[in-house]
């Protein structure tokens, strides 16, 4: 149904917008009658139905959208009531949002594309201004105003609540396990992290519809102290090049995951570096970490570190196996002699000559590779056992001289630990000397009080574990900026190129 405007206003006004809207502030104060004379012309006749077209329009449009933009777009779909368009225009609720959105641009690197003000702020000025004409229809810009700014609005209820990117979508969907066009893709994101949902959209919707959502911005804002460390840092620095990396840290201080407390443990892939700390007591050790390469990245995670296992066989990866081992050493005795490899039967048990075990055994899976525990074993004399569907542990290593790398991104995807004994010690809940030296002496270390390793003892490495009680947190995670524990900042690369990847995703709002 068209609507062509005519004296009374007031009457076609109401019959457009429905009784459902409240009455707002009139901000077309400027309008005499001799304005409104002219509205009966076709240019100045608004219509709902050519309205609701061109919101259908604009839906459907395909774009690189944000995920909040499926629940704007069930909105118009479902012909919900209109949110910003009143019988008076557009009232003040619309420059209340453009000033959050351009305050969240400014101070925390989000690009102004991302909430489109300039085009918002464009299309306000020609509704209450009255230009149209031909060419700047008056329905397609009151559509274009009210889709935006409930794109807007709903982008920043859900980014400042959940972040702006959701982490499990980024980095799940961005390598595949082969070459394939079937292969699945690798988990490299497996936090539990909170995401918007209806009940939140519906929350937002009536915190908008109350006429004053202030309130709600306020109660959804972060709140961590790394949030306003890095964005208090954001806006001390005029580095364009050290802006955007803190931008991309303040994206990942938004999502909602669970924040460490009490005693934990801490690793910081990018940083290659682990934190154990106790909230209680207020110690703290922190060490060096090597982490997987680029070609087997670790994996962010959540767990509980259970136990610390002395001189464990390390049980190779069928990946490995087949990858390197079958096609690169098959045959070759010396190789599996000199790395105390055993090829090991699985349905039998049975040990098998590694001369008679040919590249295509290996690669059928159905022969397990194992190196003997002790010294030189991968996985060094102590490792640290947590749940986990990557079958990636922190441990000891053998290869000490790593350390002294500033690039550690050399393993298969385990984390490598600089102190593994001091930690084992650090998760103990109450550390005495006879579990200490249990560890100290299966791992080839004299007792405490002692200068050296009895001679004349038994040389089979012992095995055992160390329970601990309760299991303490874990979390591997991934900063490039982190506020240092000595105070500064804790400027780190980034290894894995996510940074880049968070940086277009930021971009292409």
């Amino acid at each position: 149904m068209r609507f062509t405007y005519f004296f009374p206003l007031l009457i076609v006004w109401n019959l457009f917008f429905f009784s459902c809207h409240e009455k707002k502030e009139n901000t077309n104060t400027h309008l005499t009658l001799e304005d409104l004379g002219q509205w009966n012309d076709r240019a100045y006749s608004l219509s709902s139905r050519r309205i609701r077209q061109s919101i259908d329009s604009l839906r459907l449009r395909p774009s690189g959208l944000l995920y909040a933009d499926q629940y704007t777009r069930a909105y118009y779909a479902s012909r919900h009531p209109f949110l910003w368009i009143t019988r008076s225009g557009i009232d003040r609720r619309a420059d209340t949002l453009l000033a959050y959105l351009e305050q969240a641009a400014t101070s925390t690197g989000l690009p102004p594309s991302c909430f489109k003000t300039d085009e918002l702020r464009a299309c306000l000025h020609r509704i209450r201004q009255l230009d149209f004409d031909g060419r700047q229809d008056l329905n397609a810009t009151f559509a274009r105003a009210e889709y935006l700014l409930t794109t807007a609005y709903v982008r920043y209820a859900c980014g400042q609540r959940f972040g702006y990117i959701r982490p499990d979508r980024t980095f799940n969907r961005m390598e595949k396990t082969d070459t394939t066009e079937k292969a699945p893709y690798l988990t490299l994101y497996d936090i539990p992290t909170e995401t918007a949902g209806e009940d939140f959209i519906r929350q937002a919707i009536s915190a908008q519809k109350s006429g004053d959502f202030t309130a709600f911005f306020h109660e959804i804002a972060p709140r961590t102290d790394l949030y306003r460390l890095l964005t208090a840092e954001y806006g001390r620095t005029d580095d364009p090049v050290k802006r955007q990396k803190i931008a991309v840290n303040i994206e990942r201080s938004r999502w909602r995951t669970a924040q460490p407390e009490g005693k934990f443990v801490w690793v910081n892939l990018a940083g290659m570096h682990l934190y154990a700390v106790d909230g209680e007591s207020g110690d703290t050790l922190d060490m060096k970490v090597c982490i997987g390469n680029r070609t087997h990245k670790s994996p962010m995670l959540q767990s509980q570190i259970e136990r610390v296992e002395m001189n464990p066989y390390w049980n190779i990866p069928y990946s490995i196996i087949k990858n390197e081992i079958a096609t690169r050493h098959a045959g070759d005795v010396s190789y599996f002699s000199r790395n105390r490899y055993r090829i090991i039967d699985k349905v039998s048990g049975e040990e098998l000559d590694p001369a008679t075990v040919t590249s295509a055994m290996l690669a059928s899976g159905q022969y397990r590779v194992r190196q003997d525990n002790g010294e030189g074993n991968s996985l060094g004399r102590l490792i640290f056992r947590f749940p986990n569907d990557f079958s990636i542990f922190l441990h000891d290593t053998d290869n000490k001289a790593a350390f002294k790398r500033s690039q550690r991104a050399i393993s298969h995807g385990c984390i490598r630990v600089e102190k593994p004994l001091e930690l084992a010690v650090f998760l103990m809940e109450e550390p005495d000397e006879e579990h200490i030296n249990a560890i100290r002496t299966a791992i080839g270390l004299p007792p405490l009080g002692q200068t050296e390793v009895e001679a004349g003892g038994d040389e089979t490495p012992k095995t055992g574990q160390q329970r601990f009680r309760p299991p303490v947190p874990l979390f591997i995670q991934y900063y490039t900026f982190l506020p240092a524990l000595g105070g500064g900042w804790e400027d780190s690369p980034d290894p894995y190129g996510y940074d880049k990847v968070l940086l277009e995703k930021m971009n292409a709002f």
